[in-house]
Order: structure tokens, then C-alpha cells, then sequence
């Protein structure tokens, strides 16, 4: 029969040393005979009944192993039952499903403002105005010049791209394109743009940095 705490009037399991609810000790409970209990009559040897096999409780879904002593408690338990160790429960919150609350979408990664397609092979290369200005050439580490459109990979340097060979930037809804000094030009719409002085850049554009030919392509407003 289940056993009554005495300090917080929980009922534990019977055989229980300690409550499961506030770790109490249930010996001194369960050492003292039940009020309602009768003594019980010796009944004659030749008439005495078999005693019935025990029953083997089935296992407790979701018990809580005591980490001292290894006994399994009830789910709900804060202490052992058999040692009264206190008993952490795995905590956990609650799933996007429990709360109702969905989890918020994923943006979509921004496309480019614009970027220069390669007449050759047709690859784009975007172009990141967040600095206000993308700078267009080659890379040379040893005069520490990383442009941010490096077109050494896309044979730059054989078609006599400089290291700063222009710039494109933006004043308001309109494109701008710099030469800035190169050694073999740059060339809008097959005319030469005279040096550090910005032209128009519209979208179609067409790119001559030396002999390096490019598209200039609006992908997007801003």
C-alpha cells in the first residue's frame, strides 16, 4: 500500500525509503503496523494456503535513474527512493510545435546591385557597392593593390588590365565609370574615356579595359 509522507503528505510507492517528492526519510513511516490493520490469525499448518508468487512490477516509462545508487524512480520523482539522492530531470524546452510559434523563414540570400559579364565566357562577376565604389584590376601583393574585382584569374594581366585600371560607382538612380590612369584604357562603347573623368554607365554597357571586353549588367534597383 502506498506510503504517506509525513512532512509533505505525498504517497510513494510502497517499499520506498525516502519521498520522492521532498526526500524525507519513510523509514520510521513504514516501520510503524497500519491502524486499520487487525492482527492476523495464525491459521492451522495443514490448512494454511500457498503462498502466491510475487508479481514483478512492470518497468516505469521514462524512470528517472538515480545517479548514486542506480535505482529507477518515477518520472515525476525529485529525490530517490532509495537513497533520497536528489534526481535532475533532463530539461528541455518546448519544440516550435509545442508553443504554436513558428520558427521564422530564411531570407533568401540579396542578389548583386550589378555585375560585369565576361564576353568570353559569358562569366558574371557581381559587384558590391557597399563600400560606394567597386575598384576594377589586377591583384599584386607586393604593392599591397587587391582590387575588388580581380580579373587576373580571367586572364587580366595577358589583355593588359592595370592593377587600378577603373572604378564604378553610383550618384543617386545613375552609374559611373572612371578610368584611373591605366596604361592601355578603358573604352565605353568602343569610345576612350580620358582619364579621371567619369562617364555614364548604363545597363548593357559594353567594357573595353585594355583588350579585356565586359557587359555592364543592372541586376537590381537600390
Amino acid at each position: 500500500m502506498p506510503i504517506k509522507c509525513p512532512h509533505c503528505g505525498t504517497e510513494n510507492l510502497d517499499g520506498a525509503l525516502f519521498c520522492d517528492e521532498c526526500g524525507a526519510s519513510l523509514t520510521e513511516v513504514s516501520a510503524q503496523p497500519s491502524a486499520e490493520a487487525a492482527p492476523a490469525e495464525a491459521a492451522p499448518p495443514e490448512t494454511a494456503p500457498e503462498a502466491a508468487p510475487a508479481e514483478v512490477a512492470p518497468p516505469v516509462v521514462g524512470a528517472l535513474k538515480c545517479p548514486s545508487c542506480g535505482h529507477e524512480n518515477p518520472p515525476d520523482a525529485r529525490y530517490c527512493e532509495s537513497c533520497g539522492a536528489p534526481l535532475a530531470a533532463p530539461i528541455s524546452g518546448p519544440t516550435p510545435a509545442q508553443t504554436g510559434v513558428e520558427a521564422p523563414p530564411v531570407a533568401p540570400p540579396i542578389a548583386p546591385v550589378a555585375a560585369l559579364v565576361i564576353a568570353e565566357t559569358g562569366t558574371e562577376l557581381p559587384l558590391d557597392f557597399s563600400k560606394g565604389e567597386v575598384l576594377i584590376g589586377r591583384s599584386d601583393p607586393v604593392s599591397r593593390v587587391f582590387p575588388d574585382v580581380d580579373l587576373t584569374p580571367h586572364g587580366g594581366y595577358e589583355a593588359g588590365v592595370s592593377r587600378k585600371h577603373c572604378r564604378i560607382f553610383k550618384q543617386g538612380d545613375q552609374f559611373f565609370v572612371e578610368d584611373l590612369q591605366s596604361t592601355n584604357g578603358t573604352r565605353l562603347n568602343g569610345q576612350f574615356i580620358p582619364p579621371n573623368q567619369p562617364r555614364p554607365l548604363n545597363n548593357g554597357d559594353v567594357l573595353e579595359l585594355g583588350a579585356f571586353k565586359v557587359t555592364f549588367v543592372v541586376k537590381r534597383e537600390v
